[in-house]
């Protein structure tokens, strides 16, 4: 082998050499990423099922609603995270409470403004939903 040729392969080599080990720090970050959030998705979709969630009572009268839900499961949730629906449209509801979080075999409750007929919906931050009929 003369020098150009020992030049060529050595230059050959360093250049695999630096894009192997640039694909594995991008190939190493890249799955760090998707296994960071494989785990977090894992998680929510425990606690989704870990959720229980009761409506013990609902009381209302010709404009106003108050429901009352139990925390029969093992999680601590963030009210501020919750949808109420009222047939199907976001509605603006209160804590009647004024608790930010509801803690197991604790209760809360909502008021809303509505009136029967209709169909409430109370969406926790996992995305469970919980009906009641207003008939």
């Amino acid at each position: 082998m003369g020098f150009s040729s020992t030049a060529g392969l050595t230059l050959l080599l360093t250049t695999v050499l630096i894009c192997s080990i640039y694909m594995y720090s991008t190939v190493d970050l890249t799955s760090a990423k998707v296994n960071d959030a494989y785990n977090t998705h894992s998680e929510y979709l425990k606690n989704k099922l870990d959720e229980k969630i009761t409506v013990v009572s609902v009381e209302h009268s010709s404009e106003n609603m108050n429901i009352t839900l139990l925390n029969e499961g093992q999680l601590t949730h963030e009210l501020d995270n919750w949808d109420v629906l009222y047939n199907g449209t976001p509605v603006n509801f209160t804590i009647t409470s004024g608790e930010l979080y509801l803690a197991p075999l604790e209760s809360v409750n909502i008021s809303v403004n509505a009136s029967s007929p209709g169909r409430i919906s109370i969406v926790s931050e996992y995305g469970n939903q919980y009906y009641y009929n207003l008939n």
